[in-house]
């Protein structure tokens, strides 16, 4: 349903799983343009090659795009068929993985059943998202649904403090997931202690 004063839009994110789903450059932070993994990181992500991953649209500095539904809308429904551009505020539904750590879930904004609970608000082009989620939305219909392989450098600042979650550039915000998808501070220690402030990881998100 559209909320007032503003379009919604909904994007399912999903990682490399059987499941369907603007900030300075970081200058520790490892660019990943293809996802790789050892075979201890791999547990819990479906089995997915870098050849598979390649052939993801391509879109810009390691930002690797799966278009998994897209609605068919009638012709005349000109709102449901217009598609986000820069300066719209949008809506979204996702799940957040952590591709370098087992593909554990550090956000989630539907509950188990579905219902979307958290959804996320963001103004495109506005620097309040994530990059990759930022440029990743551009192009979408009404109910769309897209994956989002998104690189170290179009995802958080690093290091990221635990109060800057929420802010520009630091949205998803794990805190604000929905209820049924863990504690928030275990979701938040996920990704901050977890990957984003773990060199030792790499810190590829999918959503």
């Amino acid at each position: 349903k559209a909320l007032p004063n503003h379009r919604r839009w909904t994007c399912l994110a999903a990682a490399l799983l059987a499941a369907p789903l603007l900030l300075s450059v970081r200058a520790q932070a490892k660019v990943v343009d293809t996802v790789s993994y050892s075979r201890v990181e791999s547990a819990g992500l479906k089995g997915q090659s870098n050849k598979d991953v390649a052939k993801y649209a391509d879109f810009g500095d390691g930002l690797r795009v799966e278009f998994l539904d897209k609605p068919k809308y009638g012709k005349d429904d000109t709102d449901a068929l217009r598609e986000v551009q820069s300066g719209d505020t949008v809506t979204v539904d996702l799940i957040g993985y952590l591709a370098g750590w087992n593909g554990v879930v550090f956000v989630r904004t539907q509950d188990k059943s579905g219902y979307s609970e958290n959804p996320i608000t963001f103004k495109v082009g506005g620097q309040e998202a994530i990059p990759g989620l930022d440029r990743g939305v551009v192009g979408m219909v009404k109910g769309e649904k897209r994956r989002m392989v998104v690189p170290a450098n179009l995802g958080y600042p690093r290091p990221l403090k635990d109060e800057d979650l929420g802010k520009p550039g630091a949205i998803p915000n794990p805190l604000a997931s929905s209820s049924g998808s863990g504690a928030p501070w275990e979701l938040r220690n996920r990704l901050l202690n977890g990957v984003i402030n773990n060199s030792s990881r790499d810190d590829t998100l999918v959503l």
